[in-house]
C-alpha cells in the first residue's frame, strides 16, 4: 500500500546498498514515534533485506515515493550525527570515487561501531492497552520477564527465559508487544598506566645491610637536589629500576617503610616533559617557512609543495606549521604514509608538543580507537598524526594539514571508497580554510606538474643539512653533500665471473664501512629465499593452484608461499609432474641475508621485511635495534627506504634496481626513481663519505641515471615527455574497471558488457573517451578466479562521474595508482 502524502519519509544512505542504486540512498517511512526527532545526517537503523543495518539520514520529507517503502527502525542510541561539513565532503567523495554515500560517510565514524552494538528489548509503550490472551504461553513468559525489568539485554533475556528466542522476539516485535533497541556500547578501553615513585622522607636512615635500598634512596635524593623549578617530583619506576638494576622487592621495601610512595597514573595523566627546543632554521628553511607562514596568516588554502632533498629538514618546517596553528587556537593533521614506518617523525611531534598529540594507527583495538576518537572530538588532543584515515578525525578549527612523503602509494586506499589522501587533503583544506603543505624529496609526477602549472606553490629545500655540520657564520646546521652513487652493470659482473648477489664494488663498500664501525643497508624489493622453483628435467615451475603465479620459497618457514593469496605448502622433494630434481632460482631478501652472512662472517645481519617484522616485535623494535647499532648490515625491502634517519648508515647497496622498471605499468620508471633516491638518502646523514651502489641490468635507463645523480629535474623532464606522448596522467585521467569470475569466458563477457555500458554513458554525457581493453589483468587469476579489466582514458573525466556505470562485484578505481 502506497503511503499517504502526509506521511514523513527519510532518504537514507544505507550500509550495503551499493552504489548503483542512487548512490546507495534508499527511502524509508518514518515511524510516528520518530516524527519530529529525526534530523539530517543522523545515524539510524534501517531494514535491508533480512537484517538491520546502519544508515545516515540524507533528508526528511513528505514526498511519497512511487513504491511501498519499508519503515525506518530507530535512531542509533546514543544519538550520533555527522556535521554539515563532514556530510558535504562525504557526498563529494562518493562521487569522486564511484562509491556509495554511506561508504564515504562511514570514514567519519569510529571504526568497528557496528561491532559494538548491543541489542536491548523493552515493552512497547502501549502494551498495557493490549490483551495478552492473544499470546502463546512462551510469548507471555517473555512479556512477564520484561514487565518485571525492562529494558534487558538480549543475552540477559535469554538467560532469564532459558530459551534462544530466535523466533519469539521477532514475532512479539511484529505484533508491537516489544521494541528492539540497538545501542552502541560506550565502554571505554582501559588506558595503559605507568607506575611512578615520589620521595617522601629524604632524611631517612637505613642500616648498612640494606645496601640496595640505600642506593635507591641516594639516587632519589640526588635527583631531588638537581630538580629544576616546576619539574615533576615523580620518577618512572621502571626506568629507575632498569638504571640501578634493582628488583621490584627493593622498591616495595622502601614503600613499606614510608620512605617513598607509589603512584599509578593512566598514560594521558602522566607528567609531560618540557617541549623539545626548536633548532635555528637554515637560510632555505627560513625562506620556505616564511612563505608558508604568510599563506597561513592570510587564510590562503592554496596547496604548497615542499620539494626538499633527503635530509634537508622538511620535518622542521612541518613542526613550525603545527606550532603556528596551536598558537592561533587551531588544530593540525599530520599525515604519514604508514604509521609503523614513520616512527621517528611521530616521535619528533610528540617531543615538540607533549600531551597534545593523538596517534592513530591500525594496531589500535576498536575500543582504543573509540577512546582516541572521542578525545579528539572533545578537544583533549589538538594534533592528530596518522595515515590517510587521519583526514577524517573529528577535528574542529583545523588550521594546518601536513602530508609527509606525498608521493607514497600508501596514500591511495585500495578498498571502497578508493580515495587518494592528496585529493581529500586539498578539498578539506579549502573547505576548512586551512593551510596544506605536501612534502617529498621525490614528488609524484602529477604534483610536480601541478606546481609547474601554478596550481600548487613550490617551496624548495635544495641542500641536505646535518646537526653535526655547523655553519660558522650563522650557527645553523650546515650543508652536507649527498652520497656518491655508483651504477654497477650486472652484465659485466657476470662476464667477469662474479656470481654473487653483491658486486665486487658493493662488497668493497660494505667491507670498508664495517671496518670503520659503520652500518650498511642492502635493499632488494622481493621477499623470500628463491622466487622461482623449476624442475631440471621437464622445466615445470611450481605455481600457485589458485593464482597461477610462481610460488616463492621461504627458507625460514620451509614453505612455498604465494605472495598474492597466501597459499602455502611444504616444498616437494621431487617435481610433482615427472619426479625430476628441483632447482631454486631467483633471489629474495632471505637469500641476500644468507649471502651477507657468508661474505662477512661474524657481523650482525638484520633482515627487515614483512615476514621478519611480524616476528621481531614490529617496526619500532627493529628501528631501535638499528639505532642502538645492534645490527651491522640491514637487509630489507622498500621498508628500509621510508624516511628513516639512521646516523650510523654510510653504505647503501641496491641489489637489483630493475624489479619495477619493466612492469606493465606506466608508473614503473617513477617508482624506480623514487625508491632508488629515497634509499640512497639513508646514507651519510651525519657526515661526508656516504656511498651507494646501484646494481642493474639496464644501467642506461633514465630513472637509474637520474637517481645516481640525485637529479629530479632530469628524471621529471624525461618522464613528463613520456606521459604527454602516450597520454597518461597528468595529461589525462584514468578509470580502471576490474571484475572476477570463476569462469574465464564469463569474466571476459562481463567485461565486454560493462565496457559497452561505459561507452554508452560517455556518448550520453558527450564526453570523448578511449577504452583500453578489455583484457586479462596482469594478475590474470586471483584466489581461483579469473580477473579481467579495461581502462578508460579521458581529458574530461569530471563530466563522466555523474551516474558512471558500476555493478555488484566490480572494482571501479578512479585515478588508479597501479594498472596491475
Amino acid at each position: 500500500m502506497i503511503a499517504t502524502a502526509t506521511t514523513l519519509h527519510a532518504d537514507v544512505a544505507v550500509d550495503g546498498a551499493g552504489h548503483a542504486t542512487n548512490g546507495g540512498v534508499l527511502t524509508y517511512t518514518v515511524p510516528e514515534c520518530l516524527a519530529g526527532l529525526l534530523e539530517p545526517r543522523q545515524l539510524v537503523w534501517v531494514p535491508l533485506r533480512s537484517k538491520l543495518v546502519l544508515g545516515i539520514v540524507s533528508r526528511v520529507h513528505d514526498e511519497s515515493p512511487r513504491f511501498d517503502s519499508r519503515e525506518l527502525h530507530s535512531r542509533v542510541e546514543p544519538v550520533m550525527a555527522l556535521t554539515e561539513q563532514q556530510w558535504e565532503l562525504a557526498c563529494w567523495l562518493a562521487r569522486e570515487t564511484a562509491s556509495s554515500v554511506y561508504t564515504a560517510a562511514s570514514l567519519y565514524l569510529p571504526r568497528g561501531i557496528a561491532n559494538r552494538v548491543v541489542e536491548w528489548y523493552r515493552l512497547a509503550p502501549d502494551h498495557e492497552d493490549r490483551d495478552d490472551g492473544e499470546l502463546s504461553n512462551i510469548q507471555r513468559g517473555v512479556v512477564d520477564v520484561l514487565r518485571a525489568e525492562s529494558p534487558l539485554k538480549l543475552d540477559t533475556l535469554r538467560a532469564r527465559t532459558g530459551r534462544s528466542l530466535t523466533k519469539i522476539l521477532p514475532a512479539l516485535e511484529e505484533r508491537r508487544w516489544v521494541e528492539r533497541v540497538l545501542q552502541v556500547d560506550q565502554r571505554r578501553a582501559e588506558l595503559p598506566t605507568t607506575r611512578y615513585i615520589r620521595l617522601l622522607e629524604p632524611t631517612a636512615e637505613l642500616p648498612a645491610s640494606a645496601s640496595r635500598q640505600r642506593e635507591v634512596l641516594e639516587s632519589l635524593r640526588q635527583r631531588a637536589r638537581m630538580r629544576r623549578s616546576g619539574e615533576s617530583d615523580l620518577i618512572e619506576e621502571s626506568s629507575l629500576r632498569q638504571r640501578l638494576g634493582v628488583t621490584r622487592g627493593i622498591i616495595t621495601a622502601l614503600r613499606d617503610k614510608g620512605i617513598i610512595e607509589e603512584i599509578e597514573l593512566s598514560d594521558d595523566a602522566t607528567p609531560k616533559p618540557a617541549p623539545a627546543p626548536a633548532p635555528r632554521l637554515t637560510a632555505s628553511q627560513e625562506r620556505s617557512w616564511t612563505a608558508f607562514r604568510a599563506a597561513l596568516e592570510a587564510g590562503d588554502s592554496t596547496s604548497h609543495l615542499l620539494f626538499g632533498v633527503t635530509g634537508s629538514g622538511k620535518t622542521e618546517i612541518y613542526l613550525r606549521a603545527v606550532g603556528w596553528a596551536l598558537t592561533q587556537g587551531k588544530t593540525a593533521i599530520v599525515l604519514v604514509p604508514e604509521i609503523g614506518l614513520a616512527t621517528q617523525v611521530v616521535r619528533r611531534f610528540v617531543e615538540r608538543f607533549p600531551g597534545r598529540v593523538a596517534v592513530l594507527h591500525s594496531a589500535l583495538k576498536d575500543a582504543e580507537r573509540l577512546e582516541v576518537w572521542e578525545g579528539i572530538a572533545e578537544g583533549r588532543c589538538d594534533v592528530v598524526v596518522g595515515p590517510r584515515s587521519a583526514l577524517f578525525a573529528p577535528m574542529d578549527r583545523l588550521g594546518v594539514i601536513i602530508m609527509d612523503e606525498e608521493h607514497d602509494s600508501a596514500y591511495k586506499q585500495d578498498t571502497e571508497p578508493r580515495y587518494h589522501a592528496r585529493s581529500v587533503a586539498i578539498y578539506l583544506a579549502r573547505q576548512m580554510g586551512a593551510g596544506l603543505i605536501m612534502g617529498s624529496a621525490t614528488p609524484a609526477v602529477e604534483s610536480a606538474w601541478h606546481a609547474d602549472q601554478h596550481d600548487y606553490r613550490k617551496l624548495l629545500l635544495p641542500d641536505r643539512v646535518s646537526p653535526s655540520v655547523v655553519d660558522a657564520a650563522s650557527g645553523t646546521a650546515g650543508a652536507l653533500a649527498l652520497p656518491k652513487v655508483e651504477i654497477v652493470d650486472l652484465r659485466l659482473e657476470l662476464r667477469q665471473g662474479n656470481t654473487s648477489l653483491l658486486s665486487s664494488v658493493l662488497q668493497g663498500y660494505v667491507r670498508e664501512s664495517l671496518e670503520r664501525g659503520e652500518q650498511a643497508i642492502l635493499l632488494l624489493n622481493r621477499r623470500g629465499q628463491s622466487t622461482v622453483v623449476l624442475c631440471r628435467s621437464c622445466g615445470s615451475r611450481l605455481i600457485c593452484p589458485f593464482c597461477e603465479i610462481p610460488l616463492v620459497f621461504h627458507r625460514d618457514q620451509s614453505k612455498l608461499i604465494c605472495h598474492r593469496c597466501n597459499f602455502h605448502e611444504r616444498p616437494p622433494k621431487v617435481c610433482p609432474s615427472c619426479e625430476g630434481p628441483l632447482d631454486y632460482f631467483g633471489a629474495g631478501t632471505q637469500r641476500v641475508e644468507e649471502e651477507a652472512r657468508r661474505l662477512f662472517p661474524g657481523v650482525s645481519v638484520l633482515r627487515w621485511d614483512q615476514d621478519s617484522v611480524r616476528r621481531q616485535g614490529g617496526y619500532e623494535a627493529m628501528l631501535r635495534r638499528v639505532e642502538r647499532r645492534e645490527a651491522d648490515i640491514v637487509v630489507g625491502t622498500q621498508m628500509v627506504a621510508k624516511g628513516f634517519d639512521l646516523p650510523g648508515v654510510t653504505t647503501i647497496g641496491v641489489i637489483n634496481a630493475d624489479t619495477m622498471i619493466h612492469l606493465p605499468d606506466f608508473r614503473g620508471a617513477e617508482r624506480t626513481f623514487q625508491l632508488l633516491t629515497q634509499v640512497a638518502g639513508r646514507a651519510g646523514r651525519r657526515g661526508p663519505g656516504g656511498r651507494v651502489a646501484i646494481q642493474t641490468y639496464t644501467p642506461r635507463h633514465y630513472a637509474v641515471q637520474a637517481a645516481a645523480e640525485h637529479d629530479y629535474g632530469t628524471f621529471y623532464a624525461a618522464e613528463i615527455a613520456f606521459r604527454e606522448q602516450h597520454r597518461f596522467p597528468p595529461f589525462t585521467r584514468l578509470v580502471r574497471y576490474v571484475t572476477r569470475h570463476k569462469n574465464e569466458r564469463q569474466a571476459a563477457l562481463d567485461a565486454e558488457k560493462m565496457a559497452r555500458a561505459v561507452a554508452k554513458h560517455a556518448r550520453h554525457a558527450d564526453v570523448e573517451i578511449d577504452i583500453l581493453g578489455p583484457t586479462p589483468a596482469f594478475a590474470a587469476k586471483v584466489r581461483g578466479e579469473y580477473q579481467w579489466q579495461f581502462v578508460i582514458r579521458s581529458h574530461e573525466l569530471d563530466a563522466l562521474l555523474d551516474g558512471i556505470p558500476t555493478a555488484p562485484g566490480w572494482v571501479v578505481d578512479i585515478d588508479p595508482q597501479s594498472m596491475m
